[in-house]
C-alpha cells in the first residue's frame, strides 16, 4: 500500500465530455501527476484532483501536500520512466492550453492544466 490518499472532484456539464484529444491529454497530465506524487511526495501524501469546465476552459487541478520540489528543475528534463513535467507541459501547450507548477520545498504541489474548450 502507498499510503496515497486521493478526493476527486469532477463537475463537467451533464453530459459534457471534452474532445477526445483534451480528454487524453488531460487524463494523462492526470496520471503522471498521480504517479510523481505517489513516487515522490512521501509515504502519506493527500492528493485532491479537480476537474470542471466552466469560462470556455477545461481545468485539471492536482494539489498534493506532500513533500514538494523546485518545479524550475524539471522544466527541460524528461523523466527516465515517465512523462515528466516537460512533456506533461508539451502536451497542455499543444492543445493551446497551459500549464501551471507550483511547489516548493517542504510545501507540496499544485498542478493546473488549462485548456480552450473548443
Amino acid at each position: 500500500a502507498s499510503g496515497m490518499a486521493v478526493a476527486l472532484e469532477i463537475a463537467p456539464d451533464p453530459g459534457h465530455r471534452p474532445p477526445p484529444a483534451i480528454e487524453t491529454a488531460l487524463f494523462r497530465v492526470a496520471q503522471e501527476a498521480l504517479n510523481n506524487a505517489r513516487a515522490h511526495a512521501g509515504p502519506e501524501v493527500h492528493v485532491i484532483l479537480r476537474m470542471a469546465c466552466d469560462a470556455g476552459r477545461w481545468r485539471l487541478s492536482v494539489r498534493d501536500d506532500g513533500c514538494g520540489f523546485d518545479p524550475d528543475a524539471g522544466r527541460t528534463a524528461h523523466d527516465a520512466g515517465g512523462l515528466g513535467l516537460a512533456y506533461m507541459r508539451e502536451r497542455i501547450e499543444l492543445l493551446d492550453g497551459c500549464l501551471t507548477i507550483t511547489s516548493a520545498p517542504g510545501a507540496g504541489c499544485s498542478l493546473l492544466a488549462e485548456v480552450p474548450a473548443a
